[in-house]
């Protein structure tokens, strides 16, 4: 007969053992040798737990030769050829580096060609080992950009995020976005065995467009919107800019480079936006991550219109306006959730 006498420190350890969430073969294998401690034999514990008597048997002389080490199962058949694993790890990072997209059969049969044959299922064990994910690709300009001119604006910008913060000045980023009849299909909740799908509807000559501005500086964010039911003219942009609430100091706007921006009626009138307060900064060609409305506009255009259709141009107007309203309503309660003391 085995005895398992245990101490009381290493008792009151497996006894909080059982507390946790174990597998079902740890948890069998800890009640096995807290039963032999109080004084249970090997054949006993085996019929209590549903075992073979020569299972409890090993289970304890284990625990006696490894101690806490034994509850867990010891891994059968050969060991992990972990070489063989780093050089296939190494293959997945250089393919996955290259400048194109890839499933995981093209990634099983780039492997073959390497002399590594793995099927898609086993790649995707190995992809998940990576900590890779299968992920939505996204569009970027930024190779066309010019390095330094972006890193000298990102000094500029720095420097009127710094006073804007210190109350100094108001910094608005601006720009304008599209919204087609039927916008970009994403996720949705669904019923099991449904898949919600969006009517579409053919853009021409149906698309509205918004102007906007995003002030995240300041004792609260401010989020400002006006759609259009036709194409924006200069005049509308120096409108909307001379429509900027008024502040104690300068009024710095962000904006690209976009055609609507740099037209000569609107270099025509930026002296007299100065006397008014209105500075225009513009960001180098290619930079859009500069311009801090763009995140913004992803998430009216994504996330805050719950209807995806629009048979008329009104209606695609009005859900623009309410999306552009919800997400402000959004800012708002956030600052308010940032400033309110804690209890």
């Amino acid at each position: 007969m085995i005895r398992i006498q245990l101490d009381s420190a290493t008792r009151d350890e497996l006894q909080g053992m059982r507390r946790e969430d174990l597998p079902a073969k740890v948890r069998d294998r800890l009640e096995m040798v807290l039963l032999a401690d109080a004084g249970w034999s090997a054949a006993r514990i085996a019929g209590h737990l549903g075992y073979h008597y020569r299972t409890a048997l090993d289970v304890l002389n284990d625990f006696r030769e490894r101690g806490r080490d034994a509850l867990v199962p010891r891994r059968r058949g050969p060991a992990p050829d972990a070489a063989r694993r780093a050089h296939v790890a190494g293959l997945l990072r250089d393919l996955l580096g290259q400048d194109r997209t890839w499933t995981s059969a093209q990634l099983a049969e780039a492997l073959r060609d390497r002399g590594v044959a793995l099927s898609p299922r086993q790649v995707r064990r190995y992809l998940g080992g990576m900590r890779s994910r299968y992920r939505r690709t996204a569009s970027t300009v930024k190779h066309k950009q010019d390095p330094a001119k972006a890193a000298r604006a990102e000094a500029v910008l720095g420097n009127l995020i710094g006073r804007a913060e210190a109350g100094l000045l108001d910094l608005f980023y601006l720009d304008e976005c599209g919204f087609a009849p039927s916008l970009p299909t994403g996720y949705s909740w669904s019923l099991p065995g449904q898949r919600k799908r969006v009517r579409y509807e053919y853009p021409q000559g149906r698309r509205v467009n918004v102007l906007a501005t995003y002030r995240p500086f300041g004792d609260a964010p401010r989020l400002a919107a006006v759609a259009f039911e036709r194409t924006l003219t200069s005049d509308d942009l120096l409108a909307y800019l001379r429509s900027l609430p008024a502040a104690r100091g300068p009024r710095v706007v962000v904006l690209d480079n976009a055609s609507l921006h740099v037209s000569k009626v609107v270099k025509a009138q930026r002296k007299e936006l100065a006397r008014r307060g209105i500075f225009l900064y513009y960001l180098p060609a290619y930079s859009p991550e500069l311009n801090r409305i763009e995140p913004v506009f992803k998430q009216v255009k994504h996330h805050e219109i719950p209807r995806r259709s629009h048979t008329s141009k009104a209606e695609l107007r009005v859900s623009a306006e309410n999306g552009f309203e919800s997400y402000g309503r959004k800012l708002d309660a956030r600052t308010v959730e940032k400033l309110r003391p804690a209890a």
